[in-house]
């Protein structure tokens, strides 16, 4: 417990490397301990604990196989219920990390990969919505990612046309690995300077960025951002492809660097900093309030104040500020549609924090 736990203060620091080697100790002592009661079936739950406990630090190591056996052992004991299904949950996402590899495909440095696994998805088939918003979302972030790269200042109408010039976003068919796709980032036919691949550029800070926001590194994220709307933006739109535990279990992405696979999932619910998204409005309750019904109104005409209107079950009028980087790409697909909106009281507007379709 204590290398996992240094290895995690290693990885908030930047140093993967040593987080890597902490948390590959941890799981050799782990696995030592679960051995030892390995055939101690009545030992319950510690016996299942600990074996649960050594295939999650096998599936940081990336020692997928080594996993299966200690979830197939701990299974084979008597183990509470709840640490059954806790294992059978691993077992899953030792699955989803063998359909992150690329198995022997080459992609060019241009193009990554997006695998999802889950109730909603199957062997080469997804349900519709899920599949598409999530792409939609995905394409939405990389040209955004694109424009701050090229030094762009914020749009919340949509990506500069000097983007759209400099790159286009290309999609593969789907592959029978749970559910997996190609993205591919292409440009111009012109000849690139030696060292300059806007695609991978792109690639490289999207995966950067979902890494730190992964660890909660929040400060070392806001510093890759000099707009606080690009921030919001990101954030929102890293939200929006996240699995919901439900219909969807697990989402990733998977490039290829020198020979070698780089793979970041993006973890269930949304990290937050305990921050308000607005800090210059004073907000007379901390308390999250969440209201729920039909997105009919908009004002988009002032973007230092964008606000939209919810309208209840009970016919009531509920105004919302929207922060900027949020309107364009999170709120405007959803005009018409129910929603569930979450946020902070302000007099008489909720500054939003979340916005999602309603089940």
């Amino acid at each position: 417990m204590e290398l996992a736990s240094t290895a995690h203060l290693e990885r908030i620091r930047g140093r993967s490397a040593q987080a890597h080697d902490l948390i590959c100790e941890a799981f050799q002592r782990e696995r030592e301990a679960a051995c030892l009661v390995k055939d101690v079936t009545e030992l319950e739950p510690t016996r299942s604990v600990l074996f649960r406990s050594a295939a999650s630090l096998a599936v940081e190591c990336n020692e997928l196989r080594e996993a299966e056996r200690l979830i197939a052992w701990g299974l084979a004991g008597n183990p509470p219920e709840e640490i059954a299904d806790e294992l059978r949950d691993l077992l899953e996402q030792v699955n989803f990390e063998r359909h992150l590899s690329l198995r022997g495909m080459t992609l060019r440095p241009d193009e990554f990969q997006l695998s999802m696994s889950g109730p909603a998805v199957g062997n080469g088939l997804a349900q519709s919505d899920e599949f598409t918003g999530r792409v939609q979302s995905l394409q939405k972030l990389v040209y955004r990612t694109a424009a701050r790269v090229m030094q762009l200042p914020y749009c919340e109408r949509g990506p500069d046309k000097k983007v759209r010039k400099e790159m286009e976003v290309f999609l593969s068919v789907p592959r029978a690995a749970c559910f997996a796709v190609s993205f591919r980032l292409g440009g111009l036919h012109q000849p690139k300077l030696p060292g300059q691949d806007l695609g991978k550029d792109v690639i490289d800070e999207v995966f950067d960025c979902i890494d730190l926001l992964n660890t909660s590194s929040y400060g070392a994220l806001r510093k890759r951002f000099a707009e606080e709307a690009y921030y919001t933006n990101f954030v929102s739109l890293t939200h929006s492809i996240r699995p919901d535990g439900n219909r969807v279990k697990r989402v990733g992405l998977t490039s290829l660097r020198q020979d070698a696979e780089r793979r970041v999932v993006l973890s269930e619910g949304r990290q937050r900093e305990g921050e308000d998204i607005d800090q210059h409005i004073e907000v007379a309750e901390e308390q999250a309030e969440e209201i729920k019904g039909m997105l009919l109104v908009a004002d988009a005409y002032r973007e230092s104040n964008e606000y939209i209107v919810v309208v209840d079950a009970e016919q009531r009028k509920q105004r919302v500020r929207v922060p900027t980087g949020m309107m364009g790409d999170i709120v405007r697909p959803l005009f018409e549609y129910e929603v569930v909106v979450r946020g902070k009281r302000a007099g008489k507007y909720l500054l939003l924090e979340d916005i999602r379709k309603a089940e």
